[in-house]
């Protein structure tokens, strides 16, 4: 989200670092240059404990979060790409606590995949199981032969992209029939969408008055420069992964720590007030609780992390 992600400085290669293939030579778009220069955790880690401790920090920071995902889950002996891996966090993972025999991390930011490769090589991960590729929004291939992934983790990057529905094609291609996949863009039955931004930001301070919810909300994610960022209904993106050839479940929305501190200070005043369009304090009304206190909206959990188990069929 928004105010996790700074803009990067430009790190230096570090003295024996992974490689990374480029993938094409297309030209950069505006969301290549856009993540090239915003990234999450953009500094290099100083040890491998402070890299670890992020993680954890990642899923303290997102309840659900690693429930939902099933990261990193036990994945002895296959190969595991993760698409958009950003500056490392999940190929690390997956390295150190999957068993992968080999994690390939493809990102269109140069920029992060150094980081990764800078990470990578601090914790002093073999470099043969490790594989670092760039790629580009305008490129609709996965630079990966048929049926030669097992596992596929794509962690809030599709929602950025221009043509998601290619880039499922493609994962659904790569993947052996049989292997299963985790995805997470961004939901719209959220606290996030229903709250900070259509009432927070749209009407208590103002920031985003008079935009549409849509734009409002792609202003108020990951920078109001970011040239994306969409979010969808649990049946809406399941039909889409359908509608690619995976079988597809819809798991819930992951919760952020800033969605539960906003419903505790904005949702009794939301509720009660005209300005508020019917349709947000509608699904304010709507929420319950789980037995921890996370909102929930019609059966599911109600966070921006919109969590999805994907399969290939066969195998």
């Amino acid at each position: 989200m928004r105010r996790l992600r700074r803009r990067a400085p430009a790190p230096a290669p570090a003295a024996g670092s992974h490689g990374i293939r480029r993938a094409a030579e297309s030209g950069r778009s505006d969301v290549d240059r856009y993540w090239t220069s915003h990234l999450v955790r953009s500094e290099p880690f100083a040890t491998p404990a402070d890299s670890e401790r992020y993680l954890e920090w990642r899923f303290e920071e997102y309840p659900l979060f690693r429930e939902f995902t099933g990261l990193y889950g036990d994945h002895a002996d296959e190969v595991v790409l993760d698409y958009g891996c950003g500056p490392g966090n999940d190929v690390v993972g997956f390295a150190l606590y999957s068993g992968a025999r080999r994690v390939i991390g493809v990102d269109v930011s140069p920029t992060a995949l150094e980081l990764a490769a800078r990470r990578v090589a601090l914790h002093g991960i073999e470099p043969g199981r490790i594989e670092l590729v760039l790629t580009s929004d305008a490129e609709r291939e996965v630079a990966l032969q048929d049926a030669s992934v097992d596992y596929v983790s794509c962690q809030g990057v599709l929602h950025h992209t221009t043509d998601p529905e290619s880039i499922l094609r493609e994962l659904h291609r790569v993947l052996r029939p049989g292997g299963t996949g985790s995805v997470m863009v961004y939901h719209r039955d959220s606290v996030w969408w229903h709250l900070w931004t259509a009432y927070d930001r749209m009407i208590v301070d103002g920031t985003l008055a008079g935009l549409d919810i849509a734009e409002a909300f792609r202003r108020n994610t990951d920078g109001p420069e970011c040239p994306i960022s969409v979010a969808y209904r649990g049946e809406e993106f399941v039909a889409l992964c359908r509608g690619t050839g995976f079988e597809a479940e819809f798991v819930g929305g992951y919760l952020s720590r800033h969605e539960l501190e906003r419903l505790d200070a904005s949702w009794a005043a939301a509720i009660a007030d005209d300005r508020l369009a019917a349709e947000h304090r509608t699904f304010l009304r709507e929420l319950t609780y789980d037995v921890g206190g996370r909102p929930m909206h019609h059966g599911v959990h109600a966070g921006i992390g919109g969590a999805y188990r994907l399969r290939k069929p066969g195998g």
